[in-house]
């Protein structure tokens, strides 16, 4: 049977609930889903929004909270770096970790409860293509960041190379639910993140969204021969 995305006004709520139960689970499943590089793309995100010393930064969809840690170990004690979840259960696992320097602010990517300009990096990582507009969740990131400010979006992409899509196919549809039922109890979960995929931005769209919002230059990084991709631009 036919998985059934979320309609636009359902998304939010089912988005939230969907986190909220794979919390305690997600970098296991993430781990094993992408064989650990993961946590290697999350890093790899830091070199395109150069964060520097006293810096005030912004992760969007933290998750659990890994690349917010990282800004935060380039930013230093000078800098400052909130982590904003739309997921309770999330920002709690995210909260567990620490550490406590970390702004831990639960809310919504579509109204970022922050004046404009407050900020010199803002990054999202596997989040953009859980919210129901994301138009709007970028004009809400052009909006927060400063004149020079850098943002970069990681997220799953579009493959370039059509041979290779029916092995990406087989695995996105039919493993990764079942190592997320093994791992977390969760198929439904992890038939959700494929899915929505499809209906996603390419990387090359995403790209083009950020131009249209005065992001110049803007950089695609293809990951892992592009199922995944880092989008990034600085604020005009």
């Amino acid at each position: 049977m036919t998985f059934q995305l979320p309609t636009r006004e359902e998304k939010p709520d089912y988005v939230r609930s969907m986190f909220d139960r794979i919390a305690e689970r997600y970098d296991l499943v993430n781990d094993a889903m992408t064989f650990g590089h993961h946590r290697r793309w999350k890093m790899d995100i830091l070199r395109h929004v150069r964060p520097q010393k006293g810096d005030r930064c912004l992760d969007l969809a933290t998750g659990t909270g890994d690349i917010a840690r990282g800004l935060l170990r380039k930013v230093g004690p000078e800098g400052h770096v909130t982590a904003l979840d739309f997921s309770p259960g999330m920002l709690e696992a995210a909260r567990k970790r620490g550490p406590h320097e970390i702004d831990w602010v639960q809310g919504d990517m579509l109204q970022l409860p922050f004046p404009d300009a407050s900020f010199d990096v803002v990054t999202v990582g596997f989040g953009l293509r859980n919210v129901a507009d994301v138009p709007r969740a970028l004009d809400e990131v052009a909006r927060v960041l400063k004149p020079g400010g850098r943002f970069a979006s990681l997220d799953l992409a579009r493959v370039r190379l059509g041979l290779m899509k029916p092995f990406v196919n087989l695995y996105s549809f039919r493993i990764v639910p079942l190592i997320g039922k093994v791992l977390s109890g969760e198929s439904e979960a992890y038939t959700y993140l494929p899915t929505s995929n499809e209906v996603f931005l390419s990387q090359d769209e995403l790209a083009g969204q950020l131009r249209m919002r005065g992001f110049e230059p803007v950089k695609v990084q293809d990951l892992m021969g592009g199922t995944t991709a880092i989008v990034s631009g600085t604020r005009a």
